[in-house]
């Protein structure tokens, strides 16, 4: 009976000192591209899954109404900048024809739709031929590079927590695959905060997001996954 008791204290000494994880959730920065003009769409130059860089064209549209007021508005302007400088014109009308002029070139340059972000197209919401109207979601894009998870910890481990400071995420699903990530942020404020916090072990049940940025050089890691990690740095 002493040797069971025994054996019992001792599982749960080793029990209670195996760390705890804390569980999140992996999440990119990821973008919603949208039309900035009403046009139907002329072309759409990438694929989901393709990799893109800032800048790089992903669609583009027709933009034939503002195509023909380009070549109407470019006459106009040669034609009202020649009498501007004969003195036939006034300031005024020159630089409303300027502003109709430089407008429309805007609108011109929104027909081909570029990539804010280098990254990966995640969806592609629409197709050569659809007609758009100024809002319209044409695609995502994600940085599968720039991935991190909010943590949830109680109050009393805050002081133990710095930003900057080194952890180590695991995937349970993938052996126990290790991570480095650092804490690139801690939240001032506590979710589910009670309205009246008196007591220590009120403060206690406080919990705080703090946000790991982990490194994915070779894009294992995903949005979505499940990552855990002790948040310590002695890992």
């Amino acid at each position: 009976m002493i040797a069971m008791i025994g054996g019992y204290f001792l599982a749960n000494y080793f029990i209670e000192k195996r760390p705890f994880f804390y569980a999140g959730t992996l999440e990119t920065t990821k973008v919603i591209i949208t039309s900035r003009v009403a046009s139907d769409i002329a072309d759409v130059f990438v694929a989901e899954g393709d990799i893109v860089q800032t800048g790089q064209p992903v669609m583009n549209m027709s933009c034939d109404a503002y195509k023909i007021n380009a070549r109407q508005l470019d006459n106009e302007f040669q034609r009202i900048k020649q009498l501007m400088e004969r003195g036939h014109v006034s300031v005024a009308e020159y630089d409303a024809i300027t502003r109709n002029k430089q407008d429309n070139d805007l609108r011109l340059d929104w027909c081909m739709v570029k990539s804010p972000i280098d990254g990966m197209v995640i969806t592609k919401f629409r197709e050569i031929g659809e007609v758009v109207a100024p809002g319209t979601v044409l695609m995502s894009v994600a940085n599968p590079y720039d991935i991190w998870a909010y943590f949830y910890v109680p109050y009393n481990i805050l002081h133990e927590l710095s930003v900057g400071q080194k952890v180590i995420g695991i995937l349970p699903q993938a052996a126990d695959m290790q991570f480095v990530g650092h804490i690139i942020k801690i939240n001032e404020m506590a979710e589910f905060t009670p309205k009246n916090v008196q007591t220590r072990d009120e403060r206690n049940r406080l919990v705080f997001g703090v946000k790991v940025q982990f490194e994915n050089p070779q894009l294992i890691l995903k949005a979505g996954m499940t990552i855990e990690s002790t948040l310590m740095q002695n890992e």
